[in-house]
């Protein structure tokens, strides 16, 4: 739990820095596209990420494919708030002992 949690965070602030940086950058005097997420997975990975209708189905390559298309910070950040959610501490919830059994 402590794992996630710290992973979860940890993108978040990822997304954060990469968010900013590309901000700078839109800022400056040449045009800036953005770094997609393709982008980021082909330096991660090394390979372009396929999405083809004959190995995937038709709907999982099309989200796939536009998943690919959205900018880095927002799904690393979507990525990092869902898994420090998921992985949030919870309270034990205890059942009341004053119920009367049927």
């Amino acid at each position: 739990m402590l794992f996630g949690r710290t992973l979860g965070w940890a993108l978040v602030v990822v997304a954060i820095v990469i968010a900013s940086a590309e901000a700078v950058m839109a800022l400056g005097a040449s045009g800036h596209a953005g770094l997609a997420t393709s982008d980021v997975f082909t330096l991660l990975t090394g390979q372009v990420p396929e999405f083809s209708a004959t190995r995937w189905p038709e709907l999982f390559s099309a989200f796939g494919a536009g998943v690919m298309a959205m900018p880095a910070w927002l799904v690393i950040g979507v990525m990092g708030l869902s898994m420090a959610h998921v992985f949030r501490k919870r309270r034990i919830r205890r059942r009341p002992s004053n119920i009367l059994p049927l």
